[in-house]
């Protein structure tokens, strides 16, 4: 059994490696109803569209918005050089990419599943956002507002980029576009403070290079945890609105849920915000807050539900303990995925496994509350056993890209069962 339940953890936010090109259409009339909202509009807006489409991603709705990503970059590919066009030709393609990368979270993809076309499709929109960016800060005439827009969105998508590499396990390539991407964000910043979202991608990095330590962190930020201050960065981000929201919510949340699991929290104080209670109880806040906010009243009557939320709800059930909890939400997973298959979504197949073995890790943490006769317990030590020595013998339950995370999760399903074979007498 492997999986990939928690690929989402630091392949974060406005960076995931992947991409699945969504071929349908629209009709023309929805494209175009976009334009009526505003009847003084004469095109439809990139920094309004792209807040529209992620949002619309927490309901798996894309295909509208790749073909509208597509029609504006065909239009904008063909007006006037201008900075004007150029700025919204820039954030399109960053759309573009960026939805994409909300796409492989819902199709859960990771280095080991990946397609080829879809990759070459993810950088060249990365890099027509890169080399745009460059563009628009060497014309003359770019006044300090679009330098500092063209500051954020080369971060951006040298962030991608990055993480990219870092999935395909090109450690020093993903390093150079890290470095970039963190001093562009700080440039974005020293132009227009109000840049919100740079807080958001400085948030992302500062965070993450500490939590996975090693050389990584020891080049970006000179071996200093700094986890705190990229989760205030993100803290600042989401109180100031940013266009990324949804995105900066569900972040935040996955971070805080790894705070639980990170044994360097060993000593820190009970009121310090890395402590694991005080983790558990902001991980919990952004999951509520993102429940009411977006799902209470879905806006579509064929929702069935986001499978992110359920698999952070899941995991944290299993970091509690309570693995009845955890149970339901991993069934509610499976019945999203399946939801996703029957719409001809090319689901990973490691994120199926993944909620299959949690499920059964599950149900057998709770058969020890049920077993009462010697064959009852000799059933269940014998599932014990056979779940210990698949740990064991090198296998996981879930799958990660990184060795370090991939280690603590193995930890808190291996601890489990472990507990569990000595409660048993097993």
């Amino acid at each position: 059994m492997s999986g990939n339940a928690k690929s989402r953890w630091f392949l974060l936010a406005p960076i995931l490696v992947a991409l699945f090109v969504v071929t349908s259409s629209i009709p023309w009339a929805e494209h175009y109803a976009l334009r009526t909202e505003n009847k003084n509009a004469k095109f439809i807006l990139a920094d309004k569209t792209m807040r529209l489409a992620l949002v619309d991603t927490l309901y798996y709705r894309y295909d509208k918005w790749f073909s509208t990503f597509r029609v504006e970059i065909e239009r904008l590919k063909h007006s006037p050089k201008n900075l004007v066009n150029k700025s919204e030709l820039m954030k399109f393609h960053f759309a573009f990419a960026g939805l994409t990368g909300e796409l492989t979270h819902t199709l859960a993809f990771t280095s080991k599943f990946s397609i080829p076309e879809i990759k070459e499709d993810f950088i060249f929109h990365s890099k027509r956002v890169k080399e745009l960016a460059y563009e628009i800060l060497d014309q003359e005439g770019a006044n300090l507002k679009q330098k500092a827009e063209a500051y954020l969105y080369l971060g951006a998508s040298e962030g991608y980029i990055g993480v990219f590499e870092y999935g395909e396990g090109n450690l020093i390539t993903a390093l150079i576009n890290g470095l970039q991407a963190d001093n562009h964000f700080e440039k974005a910043l020293e132009l227009d403070s109000q840049r919100v979202d740079a807080y958001f991608g400085l948030g992302v990095y500062r965070y993450a290079n500490s939590r996975l330590g090693g050389l990584g962190n020891f080049i970006m930020q000179g071996g200093n945890d700094l986890r705190e201050v990229g989760l205030n960065h993100l803290e600042r981000a989401l109180q100031m609105n940013t266009r990324a929201k949804p995105l900066a919510m569900k972040t935040l949340a996955w971070f805080y849920i790894s705070e639980q699991i990170n044994p360097d929290n060993a000593e820190v104080q009970l009121n310090h915000p890395l402590h694991p209670s005080q983790s558990r109880m902001r991980s919990i806040e952004l999951i509520d807050e993102m429940e009411e906010h977006y799902f209470e009243k879905s806006p579509h009557s064929d929702f069935v539900g986001n499978k992110e939320v359920a698999l952070m709800k899941a995991i944290q059930f299993i970091i509690d303990k309570n693995y009845a909890k955890a149970r339901r939400e991993f069934l509610k997973v499976k019945n999203i995925i399946i939801y996703l298959v029957d719409r001809g979504l090319k689901i990973n197949p490691q994120l199926t496994d993944s909620v299959q073995a949690g499920i059964e890790f599950c149900e057998l943490m709770l058969l020890s509350e049920v077993s009462s006769g010697n064959a009852e317990r000799d059933a269940t030590c014998s599932k014990i056993d056979e779940k210990v020595s698949f740990l064991h013998s090198g296998g996981s339950m879930i799958e990660h890209d990184s060795r370090k995370i991939r280690s603590e999760l193995h930890g808190v399903f291996a601890g489990a069962l472990d507990t569990l074979f000595r409660k048993m007498n097993c």
